[in-house]
């Protein structure tokens, strides 16, 4: 590895990000951004009115324990020892984390928004998916040539006066022999992502955005960069098809040119100058309606007083 590289593989390591203080600006994360481009009204409704329902969902928490306890797993497996990864409880780990997770979610809410089965079928997935990984580690994590460069590296790039976009990346590992960056997203999904995910350029977008601020924040050759999505299914059929139906694990790594990259960061852009004023502040008036079958499907507004428009076929 030339010495510049590894320069920049400690710069990151130590979440190096601009001299700015962040934290008193308006900053926008992916998922706003994905809202938007969804829909601008219902964007409007959750962010501006304030209207979005912030229900607690078993779906969030499990991958939030799940991501927690990968991390904690890949740390030691890069930074420790190879041994003391392999003896880690991870199944224990999964199991205290939900469960703690789903306490402050429940005190937070009032109230249960899940069941004590339902959490046991979670964790019992989430306990395959990480002996599935573990099992199958030399594939997917290998250690002679790979270094670790850090797990939720924090992103922060000014998109226009006083706002940032911000994110934080999962893990970014960096392939010595090929002299390359892989900046991994992970995902956990019911049983994996059909065609028309993959194809659907607003998800895209995420790790898209993550690969050319990642360069520009850290001084990267943006070529010297890949990206994919570790995809962790916690539903797999007993008597599959075709052996990929069987793993728990889908890995997809969508194009991320400079002509895809253009596009997610001009989208970011006109979200950025359609909705917000030079002062950093929200522009209050009446926003796009875009409906569809699948922008309508999971909106909370749909047929009601706050939107006519959705898509109820």
């Amino acid at each position: 590895m030339a010495k510049k590289t590894l320069r920049q593989v400690e710069l990151i390591r130590g979440h190096i990000t601009p001299l700015i203080d962040y934290h008193n600006q308006k900053s926008i994360s992916y998922s706003q951004t994905l809202s938007y481009n969804t829909c601008p009204h219902q964007w409007s409704l959750s962010y501006i009115k304030k209207l979005k329902v912030q229900k607690p969902s078993i779906h969030l928490i499990f991958g939030t324990a799940l991501h927690e306890v990968m991390q904690a797993w890949l740390t030691e497996l890069y930074d420790g020892m190879v041994k003391r990864s392999n003896e880690m409880d991870l199944e224990g780990m999964l199991h205290d984390r939900l469960f703690d997770l789903y306490t402050q979610e429940k005190d937070k809410y009032g109230q249960h928004f899940s069941s004590s089965n339902e959490l046991s079928e979670f964790h019992r997935d989430g306990v395959e998916i990480l002996q599935y990984v573990r099992k199958k580690r030399s594939s997917y994590f290998g250690t002679k040539y790979y270094k670790l460069v850090g797990v939720e590296i924090p992103l922060i790039h000014q998109i226009a006066d006083n706002v940032f976009f911000k994110g934080f990346i999962d893990i970014v590992l960096y392939d010595q022999q090929e002299d390359k960056y892989i900046i991994l997203d992970i995902k956990t999904s019911t049983s994996g992502w059909n065609d028309w995910a993959k194809k659907d350029d607003k998800k895209l977008a995420q790790l898209l955005l993550y690969k050319e601020f990642l360069a520009r924040q850290f001084n990267i050759d943006v070529d010297k960069i890949d990206v994919k999505y570790f995809i962790v299914k916690r539903k797999v059929p007993a008597d599959p098809e075709y052996p990929a139906m069987g793993r728990r694990v889908q890995e997809f790594s969508p194009p991320s040119g400079k002509i895809k990259r253009g596009q997610a960061t001009t989208a970011l852009k006109k979200f950025v100058d359609d909705a917000f004023d030079s002062q950093g502040k929200y522009i209050d008036k009446q926003y796009e309606q875009t409906p569809s079958k699948s922008n309508c499907m999971f909106c909370e507004f749909k047929a009601t007083e706050h939107c006519t428009v959705g898509f109820l076929g």
